[in-house]
This record gives structure tokens, C-alpha cells and sequence, in this order.
């Protein structure tokens, strides 16, 4: 009985080193660019459903100065992060300074809405975009 009882523990020993071994991801750093990528990819989302909530809505919100900005900010955003993600060392400095200029511009937009949470989320999105994407811009972050 003590035997199997052994045995028993040390199978379960076993089987939990082996799960812990094998079943845990091996966690890595991002890099810069791929960093900035997640955040043009998650702006270019955020600004296009802003822009279907602004045209939903209407008036001072579907207004062109509102809704250009946006499409503004999700062209450029899915732009750098098609750059970035095929490592394009020529243009992707120059699409991040591109996305910086559109997510400014649309933070700035959308922070005129200071009481509507869409359009805050918006502007706290691009404003994210811009952080990351201005190391990708200055050239520390681009992926070689």
C-alpha cells in the first residue's frame, strides 16, 4: 500500500513538473515597432467605430472637419502598420510621422466632445498611437 502510495505521488510530481515545464508560454519582449503596430492597428479600429458612431449620430458629430479627421486617422494608422509589419526600413519612419499628424489631429477633434466617452476613448487611443509611433518616427524603434 506505502509503495503504491510512492508511486502515486511521484507520478503526480511528475505529471505537474512536466505541465509546468511544457504548459507555460515562454514570455518574450516586444519591440518597438511591433508595440507601435498594436497601437495603429487598435487606433485604426477605435477611430473607424468612432467614425460609424459619428455618422450615426449626426449633427456637430458627422460634421466633415469630425468625420475627415478620423478617416484620416484610420488611412494612416493602417498604413504604418502595414509598413511596420512588413518591416519597410525606407517608409516606415515616414508613415509614423504620418500617423502622429493624423491621431493628433484627431485626438484634438475629439476631445471638443469632452463629455462622450466614444469620442474620449478615441482620443486616448490615438494619443497612445502617438507615444510609440514618435520612437518609430525618430528612428530608435524601427525594425531593421
Amino acid at each position: 500500500m506505502k509503495a503504491t502510495q510512492n508511486l502515486v505521488k511521484m507520478f503526480t510530481l511528475l505529471v505537474c513538473t512536466l505541465t509546468l515545464a511544457f504548459g507555460q508560454q515562454l514570455a518574450y519582449a516586444q519591440t518597438t515597432a511591433e508595440i507601435a503596430r498594436g497601437n495603429c492597428k487598435a487606433c485604426a479600429e477605435t477611430c473607424q467605430k468612432t467614425l460609424d458612431y459619428c455618422t450615426k449620430k449626426g449633427g456637430k458629430y458627422a460634421e466633415a472637419s469630425i468625420t475627415n479627421g478620423l478617416k484620416d486617422c484610420v488611412t494612416a494608422c493602417k498604413s504604418t502598420d502595414d509598413f511596420l509589419n512588413r518591416g519597410s526600413a525606407y517608409l516606415q519612419a515616414k508613415s509614423a510621422a504620418l500617423a502622429i499628424d493624423a491621431a493628433t489631429n484627431c485626438a484634438k477633434s475629439c476631445d471638443k466632445f469632452n463629455t462622450d466617452n466614444q469620442m474620449l476613448a478615441c482620443a486616448n487611443e490615438c494619443r497612445k498611437c502617438i507615444g510609440n509611433c514618435q520612437k518609430i518616427s525618430s528612428g530608435g524603434g524601427a525594425a531593421k
